[in-house]
């Protein structure tokens, strides 16, 4: 993963400037948000865990949006 943690915030808000595409999904994994929410690092409004394995963040928000971003595929999917 090219980016440090800090530049997440910027792949969410613009991820056509880094190359990725985005894939709008309704149905939330609601055990994930806890999860990440319980063992995610906080910066700024974001909670924050990767898996360097998958090259997979998962991100949430305040307003407990969810984002996953695959590295890999350069796929952000936004619940």
């Amino acid at each position: 993963m090219g980016l440090a943690l800090s530049d997440i915030k910027d792949l969410i808000e613009t991820p056509q400037k880094f190359g990725f595409k985005i894939e709008r999904k309704k149905r939330k994994p609601r055990d994930l948000v806890d999860k990440v929410k319980e063992n995610g690092i906080r910066i700024d409004n974001l909670w924050i865990e990767c898996d360097r394995e998958n090259g997979e963040c998962v991100v949430v928000d305040d307003s407990n949006k969810l984002f996953i971003i695959n590295f890999n595929n350069k796929i952000i999917i936004m619940f």
